[in-house]
């Protein structure tokens, strides 16, 4: 017998967010609630949910995120998203939860 359980969209996005935080915290250890949350996250993945984070992209007002700061860096010679705060996250290719970004943009030169 089989039971299906619709589950929201929000709900779905923000289980995925919070994974996706817990594997970037734990990043740099190799530790057993690291690989949990990588086993979560492949879970997740295998249920059709995707979790895009942009860092380090270069900008493009096209993708599906919210920016929230453009933030001047030396250095930059082109508009790089240098944090993500919220990942974008798509259920089946389809975008359930907008990612929230900062985007660094190059330093203009003082003349």
């Amino acid at each position: 017998m089989s039971v299906h359980v619709q589950v929201e969209s929000r709900s779905l996005a923000d289980v995925a967010t919070a994974v996706w935080r817990l594997r970037a915290k734990l990043a740099d250890q190799d530790s057993p609630v690291h690989r949990h949350a990588q086993t979560a996250m492949d879970a997740l993945a295998e249920a059709g949910i995707e979790v895009q984070s942009y860092r380090d992209q270069g900008y493009d007002p096209g993708l599906a995120i919210r920016v929230l700061a453009f933030q001047p860096r030396p250095g930059l010679t082109r508009e790089i998203i240098v944090e993500t705060i919220r990942p974008t996250v798509y259920l089946h290719g389809k975008v359930i939860s907008m990612g929230e970004v900062i985007v660094g943009t190059p330093v203009e030169d003082e003349r």
